[in-house]
């Protein structure tokens, strides 16, 4: 059940810079101040780079995150089932990371 794989990742992230939050009404997690994942009804979402989303888009992986039909949010994807998911947790943490630094 994907609920399980995000309380798994939540598990394996948290600790040091990262910590839990809400965002949007949801369960995320974050890096100092600012969120690179959320649980956004029952599926994961992550900002990460534009070539890096264009990627996993194109390869079938996800899609571009709408929280309002018809406004997306720049850098954010909607992950799908088909991708292991905490590679991509940890892409989008370093990215945040460093843009913040």
């Amino acid at each position: 059940m994907a609920e399980d794989r995000w309380q798994e990742l939540v598990a394996g992230a948290e600790g040091g810079d990262v910590t839990p939050g809400t965002m949007f009404g949801s369960a995320g997690l974050r890096t100092g101040r600012k969120f690179f994942a959320i649980w956004w009804h029952d599926q994961l979402v992550v900002k990460v780079p534009p070539a890096r989303l264009r990627e996993l888009v194109e390869g079938g992986h996800g899609q571009p995150f709408e929280p309002v039909e018809g406004r997306r949010m720049n850098g954010w994807i909607v992950l799908g089932d088909s991708i292991d998911w905490t590679p991509v947790v940890e892409e989008s943490r370093a990215f945040v990371a460093a843009q913040s630094a």
